[in-house]
């Protein structure tokens, strides 16, 4: 998520937590931690537990036709200043726009809460132009490479534990961009290092079971240096945990072989020249090998079966295959196969 998106989210939540509200949210985008979070602070902090009983309604957009929603939020609250009506899965409505005529005159004592998770709604559309008048917030994924490890920081700050950039980009790379798999993972991380006050890599690979030896930075650099026997040891190290997933290593595969290719494109092999690609200093080293192991058409081979493997990962075109084994044939490709033969 850009910078200023999350200035947005957390300028939204301070105005919740102070309760001031807008007669509608409309919450929308890929991301779906933001928008719970957000629908979590409007029930906590929105109405009293006793005025929740009669002023708070869930509703899913599998069971509830629009007009009905409307009709409910056109009632009044009964012994409280406000109602809340919080509307989930609204993604799966066909239109939206049913909601217009409510949107020009809402009701000053509902709050309203539409979530449309897992895609936008449209920017040039009525709906979305009369939502800016109330708070209309796009959850958007976190750039991996840079906004996960910043939020992470932030996230444990936040909960009085400091931690490296380094240990936030190990924690980022092993649990992948699923904000609430992160979330789950941290808040684990720390009801079992109360006492501490630093998050260590001893810590982390004791809480979550991160390695600091076997992970996909180390994975890449041996890559990187065509090391291919420290390859195929971390990868045995990565097919003996019976949760590995393919997926979120292809993801970091293709950020790190892309920026390659633009270096080659490019021709940039100075470290500072890297650092404004957002490339870190240690990870900068590995790049300065892979760009000397490595030609242009070779990097471009590899990307083509980076995408090869995504889509065989997802079982198309054959039967699903275990991801230990997609993983041993990817990796015994980007290090040999480029070399010997056109694609």
């Amino acid at each position: 998520m850009p910078a200023d998106s999350l200035m947005d989210y957390e300028r939204l939540v301070g105005d919740l937590k102070a309760k001031r509200f807008k007669s509608i949210y409309l919450l929308h985008g890929e991301e779906s931690y933001f928008i719970d979070q957000i629908m979590a602070y409007i029930e906590t902090y929105a109405l009293t537990e006793m005025e929740k009983a009669f002023n708070q309604s869930i509703l899913y957009a599998r069971d509830i036709e629009i007009s009905a929603v409307i009709e409910s939020a056109r009632r009044y609250p009964m012994m409280a200043n406000y109602q809340v009506i919080i509307l989930k899965e609204a993604q799966f409505y066909k239109k939206l726009d049913e909601f217009e005529a409510y949107f020009e005159n809402p009701v000053p004592t509902t709050i309203l809460v539409i979530a449309v998770k897992g895609k936008k709604v449209d920017g040039r559309s009525r709906l979305y132009k009369l939502a800016q008048k109330y708070a209309c917030f796009e959850s958007k994924k976190l750039y991996e490479d840079s906004e996960l490890p910043k939020w992470i920081r932030q996230y444990l700050k936040e909960r009085k534990k400091e931690i490296s950039d380094a240990n936030c980009m190990l924690i980022a790379d092993h649990v992948g961009s699923d904000l609430s798999k992160v979330a789950n993972e941290l808040d684990k991380l720390l009801i079992n290092t109360e006492t501490e006050s630093e998050i260590s890599e001893t810590l982390i690979e004791q809480q979550i079971g991160i390695s600091k030896d076997f992970n996909v930075f180390e994975l890449m650099s041996a890559l990187a240096h065509r090391n291919a026997k420290r390859v195929f040891y971390i990868n045995y190290h990565f097919s003996n945990n019976k949760e590995f997933s393919i997926i979120p290593l292809l993801t970091q595969f293709n950020s790190f072989f892309m920026k390659a290719v633009i270096m080659k494109q490019q021709n940039i092999r100075d470290q500072k020249s890297m650092a404004a690609m957002g490339v870190r200093f240690p990870q900068a080293r590995d790049y300065e090998k892979l760009l000397a192991n490595y030609g242009i058409l070779e990097l471009e081979k590899i990307m083509a079966l980076i995408a090869e493997y995504d889509l065989k990962s997802k079982g198309f075109n054959q039967n699903k295959v275990e991801d230990s084994e997609l993983m041993k044939e990817l990796l015994f490709k980007i290090l040999y196969r480029p070399q010997l033969e056109p694609m």
